[in-house]
């Protein structure tokens, strides 16, 4: 269960959100082509349909360190790249880290308070399990310079020297390979009477701080080696991240393609910070159900851009690459749902049953595919028809 997101986060998550600039948007690099459905004939309920004006730039630091989270997605490793088995989502899957207090969201509270004191910036987590035997929390935490981030990695491990497991404390414990990791293992039981061997590492990398948490029901070993893996991929791609420095923040694009101003933007914050959000190729990745099979299909469909709103979507190398998309997605949940009514006059489109209360929505809009998650199947088949109109008008 999550926790109960602090006043203070709201705050810097709805500060703001409302940041436009006067003009008219313009339809993403790469026009779609004329529609093949008459708009007049779709019911779009009371769901927007025209366009944003252009999102312009954050406008507030406090916006802008938000976004800058957001991107840092893209050159964080997801579980499954560090071990091909984690793919299955858990606890809160992924999660951008816009203030030092988000990571009591991740992490026991006492963490949040540490990161505090060392001029946390922002940062970004994602975390796996597989069939119930290994977990993985990869998290990068970026601070104001290289300095605070060493600092931070010593008084975190310390914070976590002091958290109990079943058995006591934890103890130091050794990364394979990685000496300058900080390391603590515990031993924990779950609800199901499992016992887990839980290793929380740190690592200062430059200004950024690597936080893991792996988890196994084998022996500390298996978790410690884990972790060894994580540091060791994680170095060289946060090193490719072109990091905006703190004092640009107001000045970052909110809508670099002018794809998010042409989503139905979501009407409320939610707890991971990735509402109304933009994500390249990998940072969408941290957002599917099954991440392998998506790289693949992301990388065969030239799927570039994603945006996050009431409505997630897809941007591909061209139309046939859309309705590979929302072939593959549906086929994805296919066993794990039942077929429900299609868009009314798409016929393109694609509806599921998941639950009683979560109906699911797929169609391609040109060079675009088109996903939808809502509690009613009307509200998801129109939410997909007002998403096929804002793309395409």
């Amino acid at each position: 269960m999550r926790h109960v997101i602090t006043a203070l986060l709201l705050t810097l998550l709805l500060a703001g959100c409302t940041s436009v600039v006067e003009g008219t948007a313009r339809k993403p690099a790469g026009e779609p082509a004329l529609p093949a459905i008459d708009f007049d004939k779709l019911d779009v309920g009371r769901f927007p349909t025209e366009p944003r004006p252009p999102l312009g730039v954050a406008g507030d630091p406090r916006k802008g360190v938000l976004i800058e989270a957001q991107r840092m997605a893209d050159h964080v490793l997801g579980p499954w790249e560090i071990e091909p088995k984690l793919t299955k989502w858990y606890a809160f899957g992924a999660m951008a880290l816009p203030a030092a207090e988000a990571l009591s969201l991740i992490a026991p509270g006492p963490f949040a308070a540490t990161a505090a004191r060392h001029n946390f910036v922002n940062g970004f987590a994602s975390a796996r399990t597989d069939e119930g035997r290994t977990r993985l929390l990869n998290s990068v935490l970026r601070f104001i310079d290289d300095a605070s981030a060493a600092a931070a990695a010593e008084d975190l491990a310390k914070t976590a020297l002091g958290q109990r497991g079943t058995e006591g404390p934890g103890e130091k414990v050794s990364i394979p390979d990685q000496p300058d990791t900080q390391a603590v293992v515990y031993t924990s039981d779950d609800e199901d009477g499992k016992r887990w061997k839980s290793v929380r590492a740190f690592t200062a990398n430059g200004p950024y701080v690597f936080m893991q948490l792996a988890q196994t029901t084998d022996d500390t070993d298996a978790a410690t080696a884990l972790i060894g893996k994580a540091v060791a991929a994680q170095r060289p791609e946060i090193d490719r991240f072109r990091a905006t420095d703190p004092s640009e923040f107001a000045e970052i694009s909110v809508d670099p393609d002018g794809l998010l101003a042409r989503t139905i933007p979501a009407e409320k914050p939610n707890l991971t910070f990735t509402a109304n959000a933009v994500f390249g190729r990998r940072g969408a990745l941290h957002f599917q159900n099954d991440p392998v099979r998506s790289s693949t299909l992301f990388s065969d469909t030239g799927t570039d851009v994603v945006t996050m709103g009431a409505t997630t979507v897809y941007r591909t190398r061209d139309a046939a690459g859309a309705k590979a998309v929302v072939a593959d997605f549906d086929a994805e949940v296919e066993s794990m749902s039942q077929p429900a009514n299609q868009v009314r006059n798409m016929p393109d489109s694609r509806c599921r049953r998941m639950s009683d209360t979560e109906f699911y929505c797929l169609a391609p809009a040109d060079r675009y595919a088109i996903e939808v998650h809502a509690p009613t199947l009307l509200q998801a088949q129109q939410l997909a028809a007002a998403q096929y109109v804002m793309l395409l008008s």
